[in-house]
């Protein structure tokens, strides 16, 4: 709980090996007392019963925070899968509550991402969608080489070229994620993350489509639809980041120093899988706990 508000992560969940990354960051911040439950958002097709067998398993021991939350069973299930994820926002309508989603694929998280994240959520009444700083983000990425936490050109870097969630550079390259990783992973180890933080925290444009692996809403934003939590527009990014801060008035905004590591898009994974990254990240996460 944070600032009287109850913490409620929630992963849409597909993929057992970099949840269970994941897993190790949601167990020490409900340790801390910053997270109050995990759910994790079944969305699994029928071939991958080892990944919801890994669900349940994570599930098991940890009933009392860790939830398994299935979809709707009035729903009709949509393709491609991502488009399920929108509802989920049905079970998100308690207004003492500030919901925080998770990717299954955010595979590092700073010690006090978590608490920034709601912190701001809370303080800024007037913003829809608070969104971490998003390590392997086209916008986030873009904004990190213009205030120089990111190397550009001159270092022999590709230069992000707009500030677009599908960038060419930011979104699709392999090689740029490949560097980024090896920039925050050398930072990790040297115990100097917050050297790459933003100056400052960062409104976006108006309609601004913005990846949404990481952010936080309160739950008063989902009450307030017709009916509570029913997603007035069929797909949950356009929603958060388009359709829904045009149609209320509210702004969004990237919290500057609420890191979090985004694994990979999928033009990234040939260059991505093909290093050791993912196995560097698993052994800091399992070193957390120790």
């Amino acid at each position: 709980m944070i600032n009287g508000k109850k913490v409620v992560a929630f992963t849409p969940y597909g993929r057992k090996n970099t949840v269970s990354v994941l897993k190790e960051y949601m167990l020490r911040e409900h340790e801390k007392g910053v997270i109050d439950e995990w759910w994790l958002c079944l969305n699994t097709d029928p071939n991958q019963a080892a990944d919801l067998k890994y669900a349940y398993q994570i599930h098991k021991p940890h009933k009392s925070w860790i939830k398994i939350v299935e979809r709707p069973r009035d729903v009709v299930r949509l393709t491609p899968k991502q488009r399920n994820t929108g509802y989920f926002y049905r079970y998100m309508t308690d207004v003492d509550t500030v919901y925080v989603r998770f990717d299954d694929d955010i595979v590092y998280l700073h010690d006090d991402a978590i608490k920034r994240l709601v912190e701001a959520k809370i303080r800024m009444g007037s913003t829809l969608t608070c969104f971490a700083y998003i390590w392997n983000n086209a916008v986030c990425s873009w904004f990190g080489q213009k205030h120089g936490k990111i190397p550009g050109a001159s270092e022999g870097w590709p230069e992000v070229e707009q500030s677009y969630c599908m960038d060419s550079v930011g979104w699709a390259r392999g090689d740029f994620a490949v560097k980024l990783h090896e920039l925050l992973l050398s930072k990790i180890a040297t115990g100097s993350v917050d050297e790459l933080f933003l100056y400052q925290d960062i409104p976006l444009a108006p309609r601004q489509q913005f990846s949404v692996s990481c952010f936080a809403v309160d739950g008063v934003d989902y009450a307030a639809l017709t009916p509570p939590g029913h997603l007035d527009y069929p797909e949950e990014e356009h929603w958060h980041t388009v359709h829904r801060p045009e149609k209320v008035n509210k702004d969004n905004v990237i919290v500057g120093d609420a890191l979090v590591s985004h694994y990979t898009f999928y033009p990234q994974q040939k260059e991505v899988f093909a290093t050791d990254i993912l196995d560097r990240y698993r052994k800091i996460a399992e070193g957390i706990n120790v």
